[in-house]
């Protein structure tokens, strides 16, 4: 239907730039309010950082290094380990005592890999 035959009493077309200007706002709107959301969902009090003793990855690599090392060296290593991750936690919000704690299961879940470790590697392998 040509421009120049619409009737007067049906409402005039509306622009694209009236579509994309509308679509702008609705966009900008959303992200304000998702950006409320989030800084009322995520604020630093609600945030709890992933526990260590439960990071596989790190517990193997330090289980790993420890069955490698003895002694002084051994001990050394530790207490470096212990300290920067005592660190670490404390950075990310948690007290003093409740920090000693996580890094004491830390701990322990390196001594389960490597008890683990001791028990794959003895164990014999029959043959037929």
């Amino acid at each position: 239907m040509p421009w120049a035959d619409l009737d007067a009493s049906m409402p005039a077309p509306l622009s694209f730039r009236f579509h994309i200007r509308g679509y702008a706002i609705a966009c900008s709107a959303m992200v304000d309010s998702l950006r409320q959301f989030m800084v009322r969902k995520m604020s630093p009090e609600k945030v709890r950082a992933f526990p260590i003793d439960r990071q596989t990855v790190l517990v193997r690599e330090v289980a790993a290094k420890l069955d490698n090392l003895h002694g002084d060296t051994a001990t050394s290593f530790w207490r470096a380990k212990a300290s920067e991750l005592l660190d670490l936690v404390v950075g990310s919000g948690r007290d003093k005592i409740a920090a000693s704690d996580e890094v004491r299961r830390f701990f322990l879940a390196v001594q389960r890999e490597m008890s683990a470790r001791a028990a794959a590697g003895s164990t014999p392998i029959l043959s037929a």
